[in-house]
């Protein structure tokens, strides 16, 4: 006798809710682990993921955890990682990089073959002059100047792995990318500057001849005139009266 939807609903609930505390469960005592990276030391939401991540490629969660980082906020596979992935699949041979100059290489493609087909697969060739206009070789810290031929391996390994395996990074690019498109390349922020340190005033030089001479007039200053007070006032009066009466 079938099941009726609502049996079958109730069961599929139950099954989705033990297969969640289960994975909690997990994600909890990878989180005490002393093994995982400082991104999963503790964190049990990022230790579900890692696991979660681990269910969906058929990898080993502790492999997933050491080499999945999180970086700005996006899960990114190391580079090693990645060829390690596509080499163990059995769908393709393992992958080939062609440079151009082993000993000064510029430019480099990764290349294997479909196993069921045969077809052999390229990828696009990564080169130095690419890295300089994309602004990867100008980031503080870049390993594109100080080691370019493995950073031109790792990134063909990175473009042909989306080109041909996504299904294994599961679209994710790899730690070095997130930070090339994460990060500003250097000697791109303008200096900052003091509102109190006031800046140098140009101070214009005029020649002697320009000046011309002013004549000025000298003016005397006139003395003011005193004003007498009431007591002197009435004094003189009292003079001219006695003057008037001695005659």
């Amino acid at each position: 006798m079938a099941q009726e939807p609502q049996s079958m609903a109730l069961a599929q609930v139950s099954a989705e809710t033990q297969a969640f505390e289960l994975i909690q469960r997990q994600a909890m005592m990878l989180s005490k682990s002393t093994l995982v990276p400082k991104d999963f030391a503790g964190n049990v939401a990022n230790c579900a993921i890692a696991l979660n991540v681990a269910k969906r490629t058929r990898l080993d969660p502790l492999m997933v955890t050491q080499n999945l980082a999180i970086i700005h906020g996006r899960p990114s596979w190391s580079a090693t990682a990645l060829i390690g992935m596509i080499n163990a699949s059995g769908k393709f041979s393992p992958l080939r990089f062609v440079m151009d100059n082993d000993d000064a290489p510029s430019s480099c493609y990764a290349v294997a073959k479909d196993k069921d087909s045969g077809e052999e697969l390229k990828g696009e060739r990564i080169t130095l002059e690419m890295a300089k206009k994309e602004g990867w070789s100008t980031k503080n810290g870049s390993k594109w100047l100080t080691m370019p031929g493995q950073m031109l391996r790792y990134r063909a390994a990175s473009f042909w792995s989306r080109a041909y395996a996504s299904d294994m990074s599961l679209g994710m690019y790899t730690q070095d990318e997130v930070r090339d498109f994460a990060e500003p390349p250097r000697n791109v922020t303008p200096a900052k500057v003091n509102p109190f340190i006031e800046e140098p005033v140009e101070v214009l030089e005029i020649e002697a001849e320009t000046v011309q001479p002013v004549e000025v007039e000298i003016v005397q200053e006139v003395p003011a005139k005193k004003v007498k007070t009431t007591t002197e006032t009435l004094n003189d009066a009292f003079e001219a009266m006695a003057k008037e009466a001695a005659q």
